[in-house]
C-alpha cells in the first residue's frame, strides 16, 4: 500500500527518507503554487462559460506532479545506494585480492630452504640472528606484514621478526598448521604469541625433504594499515560516507572513521542483510548498504562484509560538483531516451507531461479559434483567459522537464562518477598486482638453493631448482613462466615443463644486461610491455632480481618471471566495468588499460586489441595534476561517459623504488546516440511571440486573426476563419491509393466524415521530423474540408491586412501556396520573426489534383 506525504503518495520504503530530500520538498512547493493558479484559472473558467474546461487538465497535472515526486524520490535514494554500493563492493574486493596474495605466500616461505635447514639444525643465537635478518630482508619487500613467527614442533618460538616477550606458541593455530591437509591456514582473532589485540595471520608447516613438518611459519597481517590506505583510496576529502569491513555477525573489523565505525563495534546481524536501508548507530540514522565479496580466482577471503554508510540527514545533500555542470541540454536529449539509464516508469512520466501539455495546448488553440471575429463582450477575457491558462502549463511542465532534467543530469553525474571510480579500481587492482610481482622476483632470487647452484653447476642442482620453481609456479598461478639463468644469460632451468626446451639457450633480452648489473636484493628490473618469444611473441612484462652470491660481488645469475599478462589484465578490466543493480555490464561499456605510448596494452573489447592506439585519448596535464578524470566525450557517433585513472603506485612500488611506467586505466560507458538533426523544433508558442506582445491594431484598421503553427523551423499559419479545430493524429488511417509524390498522409474521421490530411512539410519541401507531438489543423478549403500535419501549435495574432506582404512581391514563383508573408515586431519594434499566410483553397486544389474523390472513398471503405 502506498504511504501519503504531504498529499504525494510514496513507496513505503520511502516514508523515512522523503523528509531529508530538500529537492524534493523545494519542487513540491513550487507545484503546490502552481495548483493552486491551477484552482484560481479553473474557477475563472467556470465563471466566464466560454473558456475551455479546466478540470481534466488540471486533475491530470495533479496526478502526474503527485508520480513525478515520487519517482524523484525513489530515483534519489537509488542514486546515493548505487554510490555506496560502489564503494563498498571495491573496498572488501581490493581486500580479498590482497589477501589472495597471502595465501601463496605463506605457502612459498613456509618452502624456504634457509628457514627448513634453520629448523633441521640445532637452535643457536647465530642461526637464530641469521634467519631474523632474512626475515627482514622479507618485510623490506613485502611490506603488509608487521611480524614473521617461526615456531617449533614443540611450540618453542625460534624466531620473529617484532620483538615480543612470548618463548612458546600454544594457540590452535599451530596445531591446524601442522595438520590441515589444505595449502595454508587464515585466522583472523587474538593469539597471546601475537598481540593482545585481534590480528590475521596466515600460517602453514615447515616440512623437511620427507614431507615430515618440522614446525610452523606464521606471517601476521597488517590489516588496520591496509584497510586505511583501501579507505583512502575510496574516499575523497568532503566524502560523509563511512566505509567498515565487517564480519557476518556484525563485528567491525576495521572502519574508515574511529568515532563513528570503530574497530571492535557490534552491529546488528540485520544491518548486514538489507531488508531496511536505514540503520540507527550511536543515536543517528544511516543508509546503509552491505556488500559481500565476488572473490578472486575461487578465495573468498575471511568471510567478511564491505559495509557503506552515509549519515541520513548528508545522505541527499553532496554535490555532484563540476561534473554535472559540463552536461549540455543536447547530451540530456539523448540519453533520455535511453532504456538502460533510466526507469520506463521515468521516462513515462516524461511522455505524460508532454501529452498533457500538447492537449492543453490544443485546447486553448481551439478555444482561442472559437473567440476568433467574436464580438461578444467577454470575448477579449476569454482570450485572456485562455492564454493565462496556457501559460499555467507551460510553467508546470517547465518546472516537470526541470526537475526531470536535474535528475537527468545526476544520474549522467553519477555514471561519470562510476566510470571514474571503475577506473580508479582498475589502476589501483592492477598496481598493486605488478606490486606483487616485483616483490616476488626479488625474494625468490635470495633461495640458497639458487646461488648453490648458479656458483656450483651440476645436473642434479638444475633439476632441484626446476622443482622449486616449479612448485612456486603452482602456487603463483599469475606466471606462465619462471626462468632461472646464469652470469652469462644462460637459461638453467624453467618452472614450466612445456618450456624445458629453453634450457641451455642464451637470453638476448635487454633486461638480461639489465638484471646482472644490480647489485642489491632490494634492486629489480622490469621489462617494457613488448611481444617477446618467452610469452608466444605476445606482449607482457617480465620482472627479474640478481641472484646475489652470499660474499657479494658480482652477480650470479639472475630469475625473470614472465607475467601471464594477457588473462590477469583481462580479468580486472572485466570486474571493473561499470554495471547495473544486477551485477550485469551496462550495455556498450568497455574499459583498457592504456600505456605512456597511447597504445593499448589491456581491452575488455575486442575492437581495441593490444598494441592499437587508444579508442579514448585523454588529457595527460589534468590526469598528472589530478590523478584521474571523468568527462563526456563523443565517440564512435555516441555521447560516452568517460572515466580515466592515472597509475600512482602501491606502497613502495613505484613511489619510492625508482621505478615508473605511466599507465592509464579508461572506462566507458555510452549515454545515447549525438544527435544530427539540424532541425531542431522550437517549443510550442516560442516563435512569435513578438506578435502577440505588439500592440492590436488600432480601432477601423482592417486586420484578420491567424491561427499559427510550427513545421521545422517554420512559422506558419492560415486565416482563423478557415479553421475548424485541430485534433490529434490518432486514428489516422493511411489511404489506399498513394499520391505520386507522397503529399496525402491518410484521412482523418472528423465529425462522422472522412477528411484528408496532407503532409504539408511535404508539399513545402521541409524535411519531415514526425514525432509524437505531431497534430492536425482541420480547415476549410473552396468548399471541402482537409487536414494538414504540423509539428506544434503557434499563437493566433491579429494582423493588420496591411502587414501582409504578397508573395508575388518577393519571388516569381507560383507554385507556392501562400498569400504572403507578413514581418513581425515586438512591443519595442524588435524584429520578432516572420509568418507565412498559406492559401487554404490552392492547398485544397493541390490535394484535389492528387487525389480525387475516388480515391478517398476507396480509403475510407
Amino acid at each position: 500500500m502506498p504511504t501519503l506525504h504531504q498529499g504525494i503518495e510514496i513507496d513505503p520504503a520511502l516514508a523515512g527518507l522523503i523528509r531529508h530530500m530538500r529537492a524534493i520538498d523545494d519542487y513540491r512547493q513550487v507545484f503546490d503554487r502552481l495548483q493552486a493558479s491551477w484552482d484560481t484559472l479553473t474557477l475563472l473558467g467556470q465563471l466566464s462559460g466560454n473558456a475551455t474546461e479546466m478540470s481534466g487538465t488540471r486533475s491530470a497535472f495533479e496526478g502526474l506532479t503527485a508520480s513525478l515526486l515520487g519517482h524523484l524520490a525513489k530515483e534519489t535514494r537509488d542514486k546515493v545506494m548505487t554510490d555506496l554500493r560502489i564503494k563498498a563492493q571495491n573496498a572488501i574486493d581490493v581486500l580479498v585480492r590482497n589477501l589472495f596474495e597471502r595465501t601463496a605466500d605463506i605457502g612459498f616461505l613456509a618452502a624456504d630452504t634457509d628457514i627448513r635447514e634453520m629448523l633441521e639444525a640445532q637452535s643457536s643465537p647465530d642461526a637464530r640472528a641469521a634467519i631474523e635478518a632474512r626475515f627482514r630482508d622479507y618485510v623490506a619487500k613485502y611490506s603488509v606484514y608487521s611480524d614473521i613467527v617461526l615456531v617449533d614442533r614443540e611450540g618453542a618460538i625460534r624466531a620473529r621478526l617484532a620483538p615480543h616477550e612470548a618463548q612458546t606458541a600454544r594457540h590452535a593455530i599451530i596445531d591446524e598448521a601442522l595438520s590441515s591437509s589444505g595449502a595454508y591456514v587464515e585466522h583472523y582473532g587474538v593469539m597471546d604469541f601475537v598481540s593482545d589485540e585481534q590480528a590475521l595471520v596466515y600460517a602453514w608447516r615447515v616440512e623437511d625433504a620427507a614431507k615430515r613438518p618440522l614446525g610452523v611459519l606464521v606471517l601476521v597481517f597488517r590489516l588496520a594499515d591496509e584497510m586505511a590506505g583501501i579507505f583512502r583510496k575510496l574516499l575523497p576529502e568532503r566524502d560523509w560516507t563511512v566505509l567498515g569491513c565487517v564480519s557476518p555477525e556484525g563485528d567491525v573489523i576495521a572502519g574508515s572513521c574511529a568515532i563513528q565505525l570503530p574497530a571492535g563495534l557490534k552491529l546488528s546481524p540485520a544491518a548486514l542483510q538489507g531488508r531496511d536501508p536505514v540503520v540507527r548507530l550511536g543515536g543517528r540514522q544511516y543508509l546503509a548498504m552491505a556488500c559481500r565479496t565476488a572473490g578472486y580466482q575461487g578465495y573468498m577471503g575471511p568471510g567478511w562484509i564491505g559495509l557503506g554508510l552515509i549519515p541520513l540527514e548528508a545522505a541527499f545533500d553532496q554535490d555532484d560538483g563540476e561534473l554535472s555542470k559540463g552536461i549540455g541540454e543536447d547530451l540530456l536529449a539523448a540519453v533520455t531516451s535511453q532504456a538502460g539509464l533510466f526507469s520506463a516508469e521515468l521516462r513515462g512520466v516524461s511522455r505524460q507531461a508532454a501529452m498533457i501539455q500538447a492537449d492543453l495546448n490544443r485546447s486553448v488553440w481551439n478555444g482561442s479559434i472559437r473567440q476568433a471575429g467574436s464580438t461578444a463582450a467577454n470575448a477579449a477575457f476569454s482570450k485572456i483567459l485562455l492564454w493565462e491558462i496556457s501559460s499555467a502549463g507551460r510553467k508546470t511542465q517547465a518546472v516537470c522537464d526541470a526537475s526531470i532534467g536535474d535528475l537527468h543530469r545526476t544520474v549522467v553525474a553519477a555514471i561519470m562518477e562510476k566510470c571514474r571510480s571503475r577506473a580508479a579500481f582498475a589502476i589501483d587492482v592492477m598496481d598493486r598486482n605488478l606490486y606483487e610481482r616485483a616483490n616476488d622476483c626479488r625474494w625468490w632470487a635470495l633461495n640458497a638453493s639458487f646461488a648453490r647452484v648458479l656458483a656450483a653447476p651440476s645436473p642434479e642442482g638444475r633439476r632441484l631448482c626446476g622443482e622449486i620453481l616449479a612448485t612456486i609456479n603452482a602456487l603463483y598461478t599469475v606466471y606462465s613462466n619462471l626462468i632461472l639463468f646464469d652470469a652469462q644469460g644462460i637459461v638453467v632451468a624453467v618452472s614450466q615443463p612445456s618450456q624445458s626446451h629453453l634450457v641451455g639457450q642464451a637470453l638476448d633480452a635487454e633486461w638480461v644486461a639489465r638484471t646482472l648489473a644490480l647489485r642489491s636484493g632490494q634492486h629489480y628490473a622490469v621489462s617494457s610491455f613488448e611481444p617477446t618469444p618467452l610469452y608466444d611473441e605476445a606482449s607482457t612484462l617480465i620482472y627479474t632480481a640478481a641472484v646475489q652470491a652470499p660474499s657479494g660481488g658480482k652477480a650470479l645469475g639472475g630469475i625473470a618471471i614472465v607475467f601471464d599478462s594477457t588473462p590477469q589484465f583481462s580479468a580486472i578490466l572485466a570486474d571493473c566495468l561499470p554495471t547495473d543493480e544486477d551485477g550485469a555490464a551496462l550495455p556498450g561499456a568497455f574499459a583498457v588499460l592504456v600505456g605512456s605510448d597511447g597504445n593499448v596494452v589491456a581491452s575488455s573489447d575486442p575492437r581495441f586489441p593490444i598494441g592499437s592506439e587508444s579508442p579514448l585519448p585523454v588529457d595527460p596535464v589534468v590526469l598528472d595534476r589530478d590523478g584521474d578524470l571523468a568527462c563526456i566525450r563523443a565517440f564512435e557517433g555516441k555521447h560516452m561517459a568517460v572515466g580515466a585513472a592515472l597509475s600512482k603506485g602501491y606502497r613502495e612500488y613505484k613511489t619510492s623504488d625508482g621505478h615508473r611506467a605511466d599507465v592509464v586505466a579508461i572506462c566507458a560507458v555510452p549515454l545515447g546516440e549525438v544527435a544530427t538533426d539540424a532541425l531542431a523544433r522550437p517549443a510550442p508558442g516560442s516563435a512569435g511571440k513578438g506578435a502577440l506582445a505588439a500592440q492590436k491594431p488600432a480601432d477601423g484598421v482592417e486586420a484578420f486573426e491567424v491561427a499559427t503553427f510550427h513545421i521545422g523551423r517554420h512559422w506558419l499559419g492560415v486565416k482563423a476563419r478557415d479553421v475548424i479545430e485541430a485534433v490529434d493524429l490518432v486514428g489516422l488511417k493511411p489511404s489506399a491509393r498513394k499520391a505520386g509524390d507522397g503529399l496525402l498522409a491518410g484521412y482523418k474521421l472528423h465529425q462522422g466524415q472522412p477528411v484528408p490530411v496532407l503532409r504539408l512539410a511535404r508539399l513545402l519541401g521541409i524535411p519531415d521530423a514526425s514525432s509524437e507531438e505531431q497534430q492536425i489543423v482541420i480547415v476549410r478549403a473552396d468548399g471541402r474540408t482537409l487536414g494538414l500535419i504540423v509539428d506544434a501549435l503557434g499563437l493566433i495574432p491579429e494582423i493588420a491586412a496591411s502587414e501582409l506582404q504578397p508573395l508575388r512581391d518577393l519571388t516569381s514563383k507560383t507554385d507556392v501556396p501562400a498569400l504572403g508573408v507578413v514581418a513581425t515586431r515586438d512591443a519595442r519594434g524588435e524584429p520578432a520573426g516572420m509568418l507565412m499566410l498559406l492559401d487554404v483553397d490552392r492547398l485544397g486544389a493541390r490535394l484535389q489534383g492528387e487525389s480525387g474523390p475516388a480515391a478517398l472513398i476507396q480509403a475510407a471503405e
